[in-house]
């Protein structure tokens, strides 16, 4: 099934469950750790939106599934996993995946990790609403603004100052040099 799948916090939980389970089936002792970002945070943390398409995670202890030159057995054996789950739970293929990590890990380097829940082999964490911010800030889209609102509201963010200071808290300078922040500011703060 590879049309518009929708994922909401059950179905999602659901997925975790299974994806830990097959985890263990396949020889994972300690759990897998992945940090939750994207909609999958936006759906099952904010609650400003009903579903999602996929579930965007960063590996925490092992390396991207996208740098095939680094790839480890541990690694193939998880993207083993997750084909598993979509064939049995009839969802499409890349419905779990890492495509954000590199981008995560370089405008976030601290995102303020606490663990969520665990499920078997698999302990999902989730990153601070504040990085979240700026993480949607530093990407930003004009599909992301209701996100983007959710957040500021959630967070008592009310001024670009206060945005830009959360910028400044989690993505390096010399990211925000690189990737200036001001248009995505000027955009969302226009009301």
């Amino acid at each position: 099934m590879e049309g518009q799948q929708q994922l909401d916090v059950q179905r999602i939980e659901a997925l975790l469950q299974e994806l830990g389970d097959e985890l263990a089936r396949r020889g994972f002792t300690e759990p897998v750790r992945v940090l939750l970002v994207g909609g999958v945070y936006m759906v099952t943390q904010v609650g400003n939106r009903r579903a999602t398409q996929d579930v965007d995670v960063v590996l925490m202890d092992m390396a991207d599934t996208t740098d095939t030159a680094a790839a480890t057995r541990e690694t193939k054996l998880l993207q083993m996993a997750v084909r598993a789950v979509a064939r049995k739970m009839k969802i499409k293929q890349h419905w779990f995946n890492d495509d954000a990590a590199l981008f995560v890990r370089g405008f976030a380097p601290d995102p303020q990790a606490r663990h969520w829940k665990t499920f078997n082999m698999l302990s999902t964490y989730l990153p601070s609403k504040a990085c979240v911010l700026a993480l949607k800030i530093m990407s930003y889209r004009r599909k992301d603004l209701a996100d983007v609102e959710a957040l500021c509201a959630q967070l008592g963010i009310k001024t670009r100052e206060e945005a830009q200071a959360i910028l400044d808290q989690f993505v390096p300078q010399e990211w925000q040099k690189e990737y200036p922040p001001d248009a995505s500011l000027d955009e969302i703060f226009e009301q």
